[in-house]
């Protein structure tokens, strides 16, 4: 398998294009793309043959060792590859450590191990049995052992050793690959690791880039994996992914994995990032969302996703996204899919993953079209709006929700620790509305004074950054 981009621009939107993959000739795939997140090697949610009716294109298929790992023993026996092996033979295979939409807990640290929370517990894992379990699989394609357990809080300590860890695993991978016949012809990505220390990312960049056989990178551990990552700012990820890309070979594929958010996305790739995958898709579906922003920028659809176990949508008849072609587009209403997920049948995840991911698809091939065109700042442009609109109005449903909470917690309070009148009088309207004015005046206080904290922490935790 070989990689080749169109331009060589350091840190900036491009198109590649992965092509001579060895099990599928014919097949050549264009980057900026998403790889199909799946979980114990397949999509959630779906079978392979429901999945056909979603896409015709070429995909590479994202297998997380960690859902994979009881797997070993099978495929020692098995003939085939892990893409056959999982009835997705069409697609290309890509073997990954962690699982993106699952968080990894941080802080189990071993010398020239780390841990693996599968579904039969935790399993440590050193370079030679992860090298034993990829030659079992023979993927297309698959990423080195790397330490990952770092974030944007890791203290230096934490960070310097996840670089030294993965260098190590970096040399001992490396050399099981190069004597390996099955895996000659298998594309091959270091990790970059680090967290948010340059120095360490850069020490890691020196050691990893020196092998001319890898073809690509990941970036990782900037973040601990799971539906977290959605929210974490694009602000805080920029400077970091910046220094590590303009310090990487140019016509080498770049990869960054994660539950984000289009908003992030189309940062990432703005700065050149090639690969990501569709793990988002699945965080959206579990909480019974369905993805509406608009891929046109002419388009006067100003609504981001929508909740469909909300009430407002039960005897909505229209298809959840006016336009779309999906399959769950063309066939379901919105207000049925609410019965589905309201009542818990499965198919109503299955419909909401058919359109998550042909959405999420058709956003990536929106963006390869707007690199070719020059116009991917006016589709990131009209994203952004959209999902700051969204954020705002969800931002404001929770402080209703939380000033209602507080609300009824004070009159609870009052009731209970009320004291029966000895006057035999009785309250009167006046008396009343002096006691409204006053309870909303003291809600009113408290709310400023949790702002005033939360903002006060804010400031203290950007001043502790800027000093360190």
């Amino acid at each position: 398998m070989k990689f080749s981009v169109n331009n060589t621009v350091k840190c900036g939107p491009r198109l590649g294009l992965l092509k001579e993959i060895e099990k599928h000739p014919n097949m050549s795939l264009e980057t900026p793309m998403a790889m199909l997140y799946t979980r114990g090697g397949s999509i959630p949610h779906i079978t392979n043959e429901v999945f056909k009716l979603v896409s015709h294109e070429s995909q590479i298929i994202q297998i997380p060792l960690v859902s994979t790992y009881n797997f070993e023993d099978a495929m020692n026996d098995f003939q085939g590859d892990i893409a056959d092996f999982v009835g997705m033979k069409e697609c290309i295979s890509c073997v990954t450590v962690q699982d993106p939409a699952d968080y990894t807990q941080p802080g189990h640290h071993f010398q020239n191990c780390i841990p693996l929370w599968t579904r039969q517990g935790k399993v440590l894992i050193n370079a030679k049995l992860y090298m034993n379990s990829i030659e079992a699989f023979k993927p297309d394609m698959y990423y080195l052992l790397s330490d990952s357990d770092t974030n944007i809080a890791s203290s230096v300590k934490r960070t310097s050793n996840a670089v030294s860890n993965t260098i190590s695993y970096f040399k001992e991978c490396m050399e099981r690959h190069e004597k390996s016949k099955v895996l000659k012809n298998s594309f091959v990505m270091g990790t970059i690791a680090g967290g948010y220390c340059f120095k360490s990312r850069k020490d890691c960049i020196d050691a990893v880039c020196s092998n001319d056989i890898v073809g690509g990178y990941l970036i990782d551990g900037l973040h601990n994996n799971g539906p977290e990552v959605e929210l974490q700012k694009a602000e805080e990820l920029k400077p970091i992914v910046k220094y590590v890309i303009e310090k990487l070979p140019q016509e080498k594929l770049r990869a960054i994995h994660g539950c984000w958010n289009p908003v992030t996305v189309l940062e990432l790739v703005q700065l050149g990032i090639d690969l990501f995958d569709t793990s988002y898709c699945y965080i959206l579906t579990e909480r019974s969302c369905a993805l509406t922003f608009s891929l046109d920028v002419e388009d006067k659809n100003d609504q981001y996703e929508l909740n469909l176990r909300q009430q407002q949508y039960a005897d909505d008849f229209q298809p959840i996204l006016s336009g779309c072609t999906c399959l769950t587009c063309s066939k379901y209403s919105r207000g049925y899919i609410h019965h589905l997920v309201t009542v818990q049948e499965l198919l109503g995840p299955l419909l909401l993953t058919i359109h998550n991911v042909h959405h999420y698809l058709k956003f990536f091939e929106k963006i390869r079209e707007c690199i070719r065109n020059g116009t991917l700042s006016q589709l990131q442009e009209k994203i952004t709006s959209q999902f700051n609109a969204y954020q705002e109005i969800i931002t404001k449903k929770q402080t209703l929700v939380n000033v209602s909470k507080l609300k009824e917690n004070n009159k609870d309070s009052d009731v209970s620790n009320q004291t029966p009148r000895t006057d035999n009088s009785s309250i009167t309207e006046e008396d009343a509305t002096e006691d409204s004015d006053a309870f909303d005046n003291d809600i009113i206080k408290e709310t400023q004074n949790d702002t005033r904290t939360t903002v006060m922490e804010t400031i203290n935790k950007t001043e502790v950054k800027s000093i360190s």
